[in-house]
């Protein structure tokens, strides 16, 4: 937990930590019962997309763009309980107003 919220220096470093650690997790989310799957990092960057081959024998353009809007919403969702974590993980009980905000 961080000694003194006015240390900028110690901020900065676990901020940079933070953010090191969001890189490598990953989460993944899918839609379409698995049809396509999304796999992101901790940043919310796209590293994997994976779409059924029987998407694209349908030939339904506007459906695959639907499936991957979603899972990308639902990665969003699961990257929005990560960033809370790793929040209350660095402030602990400091109280921050408008956190829950922050992260909306």
């Amino acid at each position: 937990m961080l000694k003194n919220i006015f240390d900028y220096k110690a901020i900065k470093e676990k901020t940079d930590q933070i953010k090191s650690e969001l890189q490598e997790e990953r989460l993944e989310a899918e839609s379409g019962g698995g049809m396509v799957k999304l796999e992101v990092d901790g940043l919310g960057n796209i590293t994997k997309l994976e779409i059924e081959d029987d998407l694209f024998n349908e030939k339904d353009k506007e459906l695959i763009e639907d499936l991957i809007i979603a899972a990308v919403n639902k990665s969003k969702e699961k990257l929005k309980e990560l960033w809370q974590k790793k929040f209350e993980e660095y402030i602990g009980d400091l109280p921050l107003p408008g956190l829950g905000d922050l992260l909306s």
